[in-house]
């Protein structure tokens, strides 16, 4: 695989496929790569920077004097590059040009605002990106700017949907080009909360660092640190309540219910905080790890380095580098042949030798064949469900599992007053399975049976099912597998090429494996709490749940590695995906730093790291501008309230530096940059929504839905006919007996 792209997204594509055992050969730039010399925070960095050095290790690196690029174009099955249509035109990179070869590889083009733009971006550009999709909406306080994700989220992201559409269309019979921008992907990493806004058509407001409505919430300090309590589940608050010792909380009328706590949130902070005072964070999380409440503890890079269950699962390995070795990121999640062993980082050039010694032709191999492939999904809430839609997307015949009594809780039930304000007609009280925005958003290109697991029967027409299956996918606990008698030996008796994703929230081996977890737990854990708020603030929340699609996203990417596996061995295999893991890849640069400098990443804000100028300001409109540039636009952006939004950014834009409005999801999903990101999906139930694309476009053109999110029980007849092979009347001897089939709660 030929790297010439730098920065981020395209090294963060030939990090991951590196460590998946591709041979990637890096070409810097003659002035190297930009990521050498950017910084982190707001120290001075020393070359080369903790950021690239978690990009590019595991890579050969080849000399622009020594890589004649039409041979390397030869050699290559892959090209990552970043640069835009006007740049490539009557080059070797050009996609006409390239179609035009008996043998191209596949070109994956990584840019900020698109391939037909006319600026490909650049790694400052990250918090514009971040501005312009939408993703502050609802990251700050009500009463303050929209805050900027940490590190490099967008590009990060980019990276991961390259590689994803690498294992794609790796060896495709003929040319393909996939664009893929920052921009698209960044919106993705929202999509629930854009699907909540398509539907309803109703601002969302931010809720600040202790969202009332889930409150205990948010990043709570504790004796050393801080901690981040889930209050989800009504289990959660009772389990608390008995750590706490104050069971007389659950009595207490002010915070007896959810909503009566959102209206006493300092009273009940009052009652709690001697508590959480009084304890570490590690004695806090360990004690909720027995009892399973859901709660996690906010780490930073320093911390993971120390971690035991970190340590037990093999997620950091040391690398050789020129300048000493050092700790980070070597294996993305855990199966059989990771990571590879070639683990160290090179000097530029240092491969010379070795690329004049390299034939000059790819070795043939075999495109993955991914219509008709079977998945089954036993999943809830995003992580888990965003791996079968984006293999829906793809062509592959996929399946959601759910029973009576056991229903997705992202399904609902909901009122039609709430979730389809726009609905004409019926009763607005009335209750739906079938209508909620997040659910249908996540859930599109499947189908849905009903089986009750825990029956014997129900659990035989599953194994049935796995007979006829590819890939399982689950984001249940730990536990949950084992209880049903469905881990992976199980289900590899039954078929060995299966391929089972399991993705618990601190994956599924560890000393913490039976924790319970949710995004924002993930966040804590994860390493983004730590570097995100604001400048005065030590750990902070959001309340988007985007780890999720992190964690989504690296399971798709891990699903279509262990296929790509199986054509060569035919075997399946078992895939343990850790979210906290998949959110520390993003945010690597901090493990990188703690293990080469003892010293955690500082707190940034809404500082672009590296540039001289930068922030979100308000206007004299009073909307937000996020601007990056060089110190002669300091004044200005003190002087910001002086001029409308639009004029603003004409005069940053004048002055040299960069700017963006900070959209909200409507000026989003109305900007021509974004405009392919979003299709039409009609719904039996919900009618016509808008909704997001998967990124990417295949030469030239988007990924459609191919079908809208399955109405409860829609399919169960017909899968069991297709897959399990029984007639009509076996199907409906299964239905009259309870295993199979039925309406939720029944």
């Amino acid at each position: 695989m030929l790297e010439l792209a730098s920065g981020v997204a395209g090294p963060y594509a030939g990090r991951l496929l590196a460590m998946l055992g591709a041979t990637v050969l890096k070409r810097e730039p003659s002035a190297g790569d930009p990521a050498r010399t950017q910084p982190v925070d707001d120290e001075p960095v020393s070359a080369p920077s903790p950021l690239y050095l978690h990009l590019n290790a595991g890579k050969r690196n080849v000399s622009g004097a020594a890589l004649a690029l039409d041979e390397a174009i030869a050699w290559a099955d892959l090209v990552l590059d970043d640069r835009v249509q006007r740049q490539c035109r009557e080059s070797p990179l050009d996609p006409d040009r390239l179609r035009q070869l008996a043998d191209p590889p596949l070109l994956v083009s990584l840019t900020a605002w698109g391939f037909a733009a006319d600026d490909p971006g650049s790694t400052r550009d990250e918090m514009l990106v971040q501005a312009a999709a939408g993703v502050m909406t609802l990251t700050g306080d009500r009463d303050g700017p929209p805050l900027r994700f940490p590190g490099w989220q967008s590009q990060a992201l980019a990276g991961a949907y390259a590689a994803a559409g690498a294992l794609e269309w790796l060896h495709a019979r003929e040319f393909r080009h996939l664009d893929v921008s920052w921009l698209a992907c960044m919106a993705s990493g929202v999509e629930a909360s854009f699907a909540d806004y398509m539907q309803k058509q109703r601002s969302a407001r931010p809720g600040g660092a202790h969202p009332a409505h889930l409150y205990p919430s948010g990043a709570l300090p504790c004796a050393d640190g801080h901690v981040v309590p889930g209050t989800v589940r009504i289990r959660d608050w009772q389990l608390q309540c008995r750590l706490y010792g104050r069971e007389d909380l659950l009595e207490d009328p002010r915070f007896h219910r959810r909503r009566t706590r959102a209206a006493h949130v300092p009273e009940l902070w009052a009652e709690i905080e001697p508590w959480y005072a009084a304890h570490s964070a590690r004695e806090i999380f360990e004690a909720a790890l027995g009892c399973q409440w859901a709660v996690g503890m906010v780490m930073k890079g320093t911390d993971v380095l120390s971690d035991p269950h970190i340590r037990e699962r093999g997620f950091l390995g040391e690398i050789a580098s020129s300048s000493g070795p050092y700790r980070a990121a070597v294996a993305p999640w855990r199966t059989s042949g990771l990571p590879v062993r070639d683990q160290a980082l090179r000097e530029a050039g240092e491969d010379d030798a070795w690329w004049h010694a390299q034939a000059a032709r790819r070795r043939p191999g075999s495109t993955l064949e991914l219509a008709g492939l079977r998945v089954l999904e036993l999943t809830v809430a995003w992580a888990g469900p965003f791996v079968g839609r984006y293999l829906g997307a793809l062509g592959a015949d996929v399946v959601k599992v759910e029973s009576t009594g056991n229903v997705d809780g992202w399904r609902g039930p909901h009122r039609f007053a709430e979730a389809l304000p726009s609905r004409q007609g019926g009763d607005p009280e009335e209750l739906s399975y079938d209508i909620a925005c997040q659910f249908n958003s996540l859930n599109r290109n499947k189908r849905h049976v009903v089986i009750d697991l825990k029956s014997e029967a129900g659990r035989g027409v599953f194994i049935d099912l796995v007979r006829g299956a590819d890939v399982v996918v689950a984001n249940f606990t730990e536990r949950v597998l084992p209880a049903l008698r469905l881990q992976f030996e199980v289900l590899r008796a039954v078929n060995p090429r299966i391929v089972l994703l399991n993705m618990p929230a601190l994956g599924a081996s560890g000393p913490y494996k039976g924790a319970a977890g949710y995004g924002t737990i993930i966040e804590g854990m994860g390493g983004f709490a730590a570097r995100f708020g604001g400048p005065d603030e030590r750990a902070r929340i959001s309340q988007t749940f985007y780890p999720d699609p992190v964690a989504g996203l690296h399971g798709v990417v891990a699903v279509l590695s262990a296929l790509k596996a199986r054509q060569q061995t035919g075997h399946g295999s078992l895939i343990d995906l850790s979210q906290q893991e998949a959110l520390w890849m993003l945010l690597g640069e901090g493990i990188v730093l703690a293990s080469r400098s003892g010293r955690d990443i500082g707190r940034t804000a809404n500082r672009e790291p590296g540039a001289a100028a930068s922030g979100i300001v308000q206007a004299a409109d009073d909307a937000w501008v996020a601007v990056v540039g060089d110190a002669d636009l300091a004044e200005l952006l003190e002087r910001s309230r002086e001029h409308a939004a639009a004029d603003l950014v004409a005069l940053v834009r004048a002055r040299g530096g960069r700017a963006e409005l900070v959209q909200d999801y409507s000026r989003a999903a109305a900007d021509p940059r974004l405009g392919g990101a979003f299709e039409v999906v009609d719904h039996p139930v919900t009618g016509r929504v808008q909704s997001l694309r998967v990124p990417g476009r295949v030469d030239g053109r988007p990924r459609e839905t191919r079908r809208p999110a399955p109405r409860f029980d829609e399919h169960t007849d017909a899968v069991l006919q297709e897959w399990g092979k029984l007639d009509a009347l076996g199907v409906a001897a299964l239905r009259s007996s309870g295993a199979v089939g039925g309406r939720p709660g029944g």
